[in-house]
């Protein structure tokens, strides 16, 4: 193939893909978190904020996603929402001893870059300026709760 077949096959399939994530992109991310809720025992929240600021003191405004599992820090699984972006806390039902709905999954790194890898398809559903908590369902399911989010600048 030539530079222009490939490039037509490419325009061809991107736009496909922007239909179907059009259409369904929120089902896509829903099966996408079963699978990965499915991998890792006990992890049953993440939280997902994204925003583009409307100025940045002269910088371009680029799109920013930060997404919350609950880390793993040393021995205990831990988690800080201290000057986080989301407003987490509630969602995953962080307990005072620290332990949260997650704090039982062994493989929350793993699961982490899981859900990294997926950024740019969560942007293209979302767009920008949106706060996602997606939970596990008793039965397996997923439920995913949007909202628009406002990042203050």
């Amino acid at each position: 193939m030539d530079i222009k077949e490939l490039l037509a096959e490419y325009e061809r399939i991107n736009a496909e893909l922007n239909h179907q994530i059009k259409e369904n992109g929120e089902e896509v991310v829903k099966e996408v978190f079963k699978s990965i809720f499915d991998e890792h025992e006990g992890l049953n929240v993440v939280g997902i904020v994204g925003w583009t600021p409307e100025f940045n003191d002269g910088e371009p405004c680029e799109h920013t996603q930060s997404t919350f599992v609950g880390r793993t820090w040393g021995s205990a699984n831990y988690i800080d929402f201290e000057d986080e972006p989301g407003n987490f806390e509630e969602d995953f039902e962080l307990q005072e001893n620290g332990t949260h709905l997650n704090s039982n999954c062994t493989t929350l790194d793993k699961a982490f870059e899981q859900i990294k890898a997926y950024e740019e398809l969560i942007q293209r559903v979302y767009y920008t300026d949106f706060r996602l908590v997606i939970k596990r369902e008793e039965g397996g399911g997923v439920v995913i709760h949007s909202e628009e989010y406002d990042c203050g600048y």
